[in-house]
């Protein structure tokens, strides 16, 4: 693909040099014009208003001398529309014309005469197409002072002496669709904090149990009652910290199904309170693979940004550790939001291993909850742990 040519400031000079030459300048030589004719003509012949009488009028005020002479300029000069009259036929028109010319006073003929040599002197010799700031500067002062003895507005050649960029049609399309994007960016990341907010403010009840066996279970009515009496009392004395609560024992000898049907009963009892929040949710730590599946689960029950689990999940840099830790983090940002909570952890082997992935007491975060753990590593538990 062929590349763009990049325009140096220098260059970008004389383009301003060219614009205040070809549009400017011929912009103010026209009102001088005009303004020199219907000082001589307007109560005779009538003001000047582009019409083909006025350029006929002109013509024909002209000598023959001038006629011939300048006939390539009278050619079209006599169609009356100034607007089509180039810096030479306007300098002809004013200096030299035997319409206008004779009358002049020494402050226009002075002023429009070095306009004309800035013009035909300077600008149309320069060796090269760039300028460098300083002769800019000089080159445009020039115009600038006749402008201002001539009584012409300055206000373009001012702006012109301070643009530095100059945009065209495309890029003025593309400045305003980023623009557009840059709003509707605005609007999205305005909409997502919305949510994001809702979303951090928001605390849904939700009941996440152990999986039930496929054959019946009993009710074990007495046992139940027992442990959820012990949950609120280790909560009472735990003044809303984080508690403990173990239930350990053989494999097989139902320590899950217990522990599904205490959090089922704990679950329906926070329901009975008012003006409160609460979950009951079921780690499964029988391996860190496990585990974290069941981490990533329990964030989205609390409705943490989605984008950030699937990107914690998806890293190929961190380990499992990190992945758990990681999501561990993000759902104690959302458990401040509850007013009670329990969790089950079913499945332990070996609590040395899953200790440091489980929520400590110590921190704020995971105060006003409990935890229910299932193990079956019964020499680990420690008996005279507070709040245990």
């Amino acid at each position: 693909m062929t590349s763009l040519n990049e325009y140096t400031d220098e260059q970008l000079n004389y383009y301003r040099i060219c614009c205040v030459t070809t549009d400017i300048l011929a912009e103010g030589l026209r009102v001088i014009f005009k303004q020199e004719w219907d000082k001589l003509y307007k109560t005779t012949t009538g003001e000047w208003k582009d019409e083909p009488r006025n350029g006929m009028d002109f013509y024909n005020r002209e000598s023959p001398r001038n006629q011939k002479r300048n006939a390539h300029l009278l050619a079209t000069m006599k169609n009356g529309n100034s607007g089509k009259w180039d810096c030479t036929m306007l300098f002809y028109a004013i200096l030299f014309s035997d319409c206008v010319g004779p009358s002049l006073s020494a402050i226009v003929r002075k002023n429009v005469d070095d306009l004309r040599n800035f013009r035909n002197e300077e600008f149309a010799h320069m060796p090269q197409g760039s300028l460098s700031e300083i002769d800019f500067q000089n080159a445009i002062g020039k115009v600038d002072v006749a402008f201002q003895a001539l009584s012409l507005p300055t206000v373009k050649i001012q702006n012109l002496k301070c643009q530095k960029t100059f945009p065209t049609k495309d890029l003025t399309k593309v400045l305003k669709e980023v623009d557009n994007l840059k709003q509707e960016v605005q609007e999205k990341e305005s909409q997502r904090q919305i949510l994001e907010d809702q979303l951090q403010n928001e605390a849904p009840s939700f009941c996440v149990l152990p999986p039930k066996p496929s054959h019946e279970i009993g009710d074990r009515e007495s046992e139940v009652a027992k442990i959820v009496q012990q949950l609120r009392e280790l909560n009472e004395s735990s003044d809303n910290r984080l508690s403990y609560l173990y239930i350990s024992g053989n494999p097989g000898s139902g320590k899950s199904q217990l522990a599904g049907l205490v959090a089922e009963r704990f679950f329906d009892d926070l329901k009975e309170m008012p003006g409160g929040s609460s979950f009951v949710m079921t780690l499964n730590a029988a391996s860190l693979d496990s585990l974290l599946e069941s981490y990533a689960s329990f964030a989205r029950h609390l409705k943490c940004p989605d984008y950030s689990i699937v990107k914690t999940l998806s890293s190929k840099d961190w380990t499992l550790d990190k992945k758990i830790t990681r999501l561990k983090k993000l759902v104690a940002v959302k458990i401040t939001c509850y007013t009670s909570w329990l969790l089950v952890v079913d499945n332990v082997t070996t609590l040395s291993s899953v200790h440091v992935h489980l929520p400590q007491f110590e921190n704020e975060a995971w105060a006003r909850g409990q935890l229910l753990i299932t193990t079956q590593d019964t020499t680990s538990i420690p008996s005279e742990k507070l709040f245990c």
